[in-house]
C-alpha cells in the first residue's frame, strides 16, 4: 500500500488537476476584471477567515494532532473545482465560481504554504513534533497544482476541438481519479478514521457549516444577488483534497492527516448537494 500511496496518489492527482485545467481558459483568468470586487473580497475572506475558523475549532475541540493537522491542510488549501459543480446544481453564478477557482489555484503557491506553515507553527508544532517546510510546500503546490492545471489550459487553448470532442471522457477520467483517490485513502486510513471517527466528523461538519455561513454572511453584507450568494455558500467550504493530499504525502509523509481530508470531502458533498438542490427549487429554477 505504501508504494500505491507514494506513487499512485500523486499520479492520480496530476491527472485530476490536468483535467481541471482542461475545464479552464485564459478568459476565466481575465474574467476577474468583470468581478474585481467579488473576486478580491471572496478570496481575501477565504485566505483570512477560513484559517481563523479552523484555528477556533482546534482551540475549542482540542482534537488529536491527526485531526488538527488535516483541518489545517483543508483550511489552507485553495478552492476546489467541486464548487463549480455545486453551483451548477443550484443554477448559481458558475462563471464567478470558475473564476474564483482559477485565481485561487494560481495564488495557492504562495497562500497555502504560508497559511499552513503559520498554523502548524502556532497550533501544532509542539504536539506534532515538526515544523512545516514552507519552501517544500511551495514547490509541491507549483508542481502538483499549477503545472498540470497550466498544461490543461494550454491544451484547451491550442486544441479546443480535441478538448470539446473528448470533454465527457475527460470529466469521467477526472471523476474516476478522484474516486480512486478516495478509495485508496479510505482503505489506508481506515484504522485512523475508526479511532477518531466522532472528532473527525464533528470537526468536518462544523468547519463545513461555518465556512458556508461565512460565505453567505459575506455576500449578504455586500448585498450580492441570489446567484452570487449561493456561489459563496458553495465556494467557501469547497477545499482542494488534492493539494492537502500532496502536502501530506510528498512533503510531510504524514498520511494520517488525510483521515480528516477524506471524511471532510464526503461530509461536504453529503451536505452541499442537497443544499444546492434546495436552493434551486426555492428559486423556482
Amino acid at each position: 500500500m505504501s508504494s500505491v500511496i507514494g506513487i499512485g496518489l500523486p499520479l492520480l492527482i496530476i491527472v485530476a488537476m490536468t483535467v481541471v485545467g482542461l475545464e479552464l481558459t485564459v478568459a476565466d483568468l481575465r474574467r476577474v476584471l468583470h468581478y474585481p470586487l467579488h473576486v478580491a473580497v471572496a478570496l481575501l475572506a477565504q485566505v483570512l477567515v477560513l484559517p481563523l475558523l479552523a484555528a477556533a475549532l482546534i482551540l475549542a475541540l482540542h482534537p488529536a494532532p491527526t485531526v488538527a493537522g488535516g483541518l489545517i491542510l483543508a483550511a489552507a488549501a485553495p478552492q476546489a473545482i467541486s464548487s463549480n459543480y455545486f453551483c451548477l446544481l443550484a443554477r448559481a453564478d458558475i462563471a464567478l465560481s470558475v473564476t474564483l477557482t482559477a485565481v485561487s489555484s494560481a495564488l495557492a503557491v504562495i497562500s497555502t504554504p504560508l497559511i499552513a506553515g503559520l498554523m502548524f507553527g502556532l497550533l501544532l508544532e509542539r504536539e506534532a513534533g515538526f515544523a512545516l517546510p514552507v519552501l517544500a510546500v511551495m514547490r509541491q503546490v507549483a508542481t502538483g497544482l499549477l503545472l498540470p492545471v497550466a498544461t490543461g489550459i494550454l491544451v484547451r487553448h491550442f486544441a479546443p476541438g480535441f478538448v470539446a470532442r473528448n470533454r465527457v471522457r475527460f470529466q469521467r477520467l477526472s471523476l474516476a481519479a478522484v474516486a480512486a483517490m478516495l478509495a485508496v485513502l479510505l482503505v489506508d486510513q481506515a484504522r485512523t478514521i475508526q479511532a477518531n471517527f466522532v472528532p473527525i466528523v464533528l470537526a468536518a461538519v462544523l468547519f463545513m457549516a461555518g465556512a458556508a455561513a461565512l460565505g453567505l454572511g459575506m455576500a449578504r453584507a455586500f448585498s450580492w444577488n441570489r446567484d452570487e450568494s449561493v456561489t459563496m455558500v458553495a465556494a467557501f467550504p469547497s477545499r482542494s483534497l488534492s493539494i492537502a493530499t500532496l502536502i501530506a504525502v510528498n512533503v510531510l509523509g504524514r498520511l494520517e492527516f488525510l483521515s480528516f481530508a477524506v471524511i471532510f470531502f464526503l461530509v461536504q458533498s453529503a451536505l452541499l448537494v442537497p443544499a444546492m438542490v434546495l436552493a434551486r427549487r426555492r428559486a423556482g429554477l
